[in-house]
């Protein structure tokens, strides 16, 4: 060790001149197999003129991606409609009657005004329509004068102004009424009892509303200024038992000439033939302010916005509680009360 220390010079320079021999060795190496690697190199290529075909799949592949570039496809449901939720946006849930979140798509926020039934939540979801807004069953998004629950009542398209309940579906009972009328059947000249050949007799016929003299009139005629006409007369007699005796109690029928309906006037006794009429109330296009159209019985009527020659509706009868009219179609139809409007 002390040599080394002594001579540590030549140590290195030993260890040097070696990693030099080695360096020349490998060098020498190397150039010995420099002329059989250059001679790959060197060597002439067959020259190939083919060119090889270009592959398009890719490109039309790329082509098509361009053209209908990838979408977020919606989840679909059991019955093949859009979920609600999607990319970003979850489904939409609600607070039951229990107080805990809830799908809408089986229950129902609402109920139509008019009948009672239940709205069910997806027609509102269906159609687009804010169902958490409370004024939903009764908004108009197309602007037809038909609200979102009448619109789901005849199960039309609550945005589509073109598709709407008939404007008949609108027209509501308001007031049956009767326009008291009365007539007496005063007398009659002849013997009944002689003869039936009762078309030369004369009967008193009184119109006591009209307050116009008796008129005396054969069958056969008119009442003067009345709908109704002189028919049959019918001879008849009765037992009295405040009078102990046969008391005449003969009848005078007369026709309707506008309804065809008979009445029968009796004699000395006060009949009542009204003229019948419906007060309609017609809710379209502002149920909160509907229009009044008073129809007398047999009476044709148009509604708005149809009020030309092929839209006539006709009242054919009339009670307390609903009226039959005939559509422009033929057909019949009721037209009943409105039951959120009793009362008023």
């Amino acid at each position: 060790m002390n040599w080394i220390k002594k001579r540590y010079d030549q140590l290195l320079l030993a260890v040097l001149a070696v990693a030099l021999l080695a360096c020349a060795i490998t060098i020498f190496l190397r150039v010995q197999s420099f002329p059989e690697k250059f001679s790959e190199a060197a060597a002439t290529v067959q020259p190939n003129n083919k060119v090889p075909p270009v592959r398009l799949e890719k490109i039309e592949d790329a082509k098509e991606k361009l053209q209908h570039p990838p979408e977020w496809t919606d989840p679909k449901n059991a019955d093949g409609k859009p979920a609600r939720g999607s990319l970003f946006v979850s489904e939409l849930y609600i607070v039951g009657p229990s107080g805990t979140p809830e799908k809408p798509d089986k229950g129902a926020l609402y109920k139509d005004s008019l009948t009672g039934e239940p709205i069910p939540n997806t027609w509102f979801l269906d159609a687009g329509l804010p169902l958490l807004d409370p004024k939903v069953p009764f908004q108009d998004p197309d602007k037809d004068g038909f609200l979102n629950e009448d619109e789901w009542r005849a199960k039309t398209d609550p945005n589509n102004k073109d598709s709407h309940p008939a404007y008949v579906s609108k027209l509501f009972l308001k007031r049956f009424e009767k326009v008291a009328f009365r007539l007496i059947f005063k007398a009659y000249d002849g013997d009944p009892k002689k003869t039936k050949d009762y078309s030369k007799f004369s009967f008193q016929i009184d119109t006591l509303d009209l307050r116009q003299p008796s008129d005396f009139l054969n069958l056969g005629s008119m009442v003067p200024n009345t709908k109704f006409k002189l028919d049959k007369f019918e001879f008849k007699e009765a037992y009295n038992d405040k009078i102990q005796e046969k008391e005449d109690v003969s009848e005078l029928t007369l026709v309707d000439t506008v309804t065809n309906d008979h009445i029968v006037l009796v004699l000395n006794k006060v009949t009542d033939s009204p003229d019948v009429y419906a007060n309609f109330e017609y809710e379209w296009p502002n149920p909160n302010q509907p229009q009044m159209i008073r129809v007398k019985k047999l009476q044709e009527f148009v509604l708005k916005p149809e009020v030309d020659d092929a839209h006539h509706y006709k009242l054919i009868d009339i009670n307390d509680t609903e009226a039959q009219i005939k559509l422009p179609d033929g057909s019949d139809y009721t037209v009943k009360k409105d039951p959120r409007h009793a009362g008023k």
